[in-house]
């Protein structure tokens, strides 16, 4: 189940990039939105949750906000790594 949430979240994100123009130069950004990011982020994390939840685990809502926040910045980090160019807010929507 965690392995196609991955997938959706990546199709998502995806499909949220800019699609790239025929004579576009292959090294450019592709680009997303944060709002995007933080909703693809927010998806995977609440099932990340949702499992801990199954297993038992339990957490004060601190911990809850922290683990999203904390998530949002990690995914960021990772898209970006990944060639991604993130425009901040609500920019491109």
């Amino acid at each position: 189940m965690l392995k196609m949430c991955l997938a959706i979240s990546a199709l998502a994100i995806g499909l949220s990039a800019m699609p790239a123009r025929a004579g576009d130069k292959a090294g450019e950004p592709r680009v997303t939105t944060e709002a995007a990011v933080r909703m693809i982020g927010n998806l995977t994390y609440t099932e990340i949750l949702r499992r801990a939840w199954r297993n038992g685990w339990r957490f004060t809502p601190e911990q809850i906000e922290s683990g999203y926040r904390r998530h949002f910045e990690e995914l960021k980090l990772q898209l970006i790594d990944q060639g991604f160019l993130i425009l901040g807010g609500e920019a491109g929507v």
